[in-house]
């Protein structure tokens, strides 16, 4: 069976204070490191992060900012959704 591919996605109404980056993707060895590169790479600031493996699956959810505080206008949140996606299917 073939895994399903990475999904990256945006939940602008989840939090006030910041922007909510979800990650559902295969667990594998590493898996939190090249997020936590990404989203580096990206500079955004993560104010905190909630990981959960179901079975074979990661469900993590990122809750993060940009270098002043504040959450991710839409388009720069949707950027780093897809460049974090990018990175985790290459």
């Amino acid at each position: 069976m073939v895994a399903p591919p990475p999904r990256v996605s945006v939940h602008p109404a989840a939090s006030r204070l910041a922007t909510v980056i979800e990650v559902r993707s295969q667990d594998a060895p590493g898996l939190l490191f090249r997020i936590g590169r990404a989203l580096e790479d990206a500079s955004v600031q993560v104010r905190s992060a909630h990981v959960s493996t179901l079975g074979a699956n990661a469900v993590d959810a990122f809750y993060v900012t940009g270098p002043e505080g504040a959450p991710l206008p839409g388009d720069e949140a949707a950027s780093v959704a897809r460049k974090l996606e990018e990175t985790l299917r290459g």
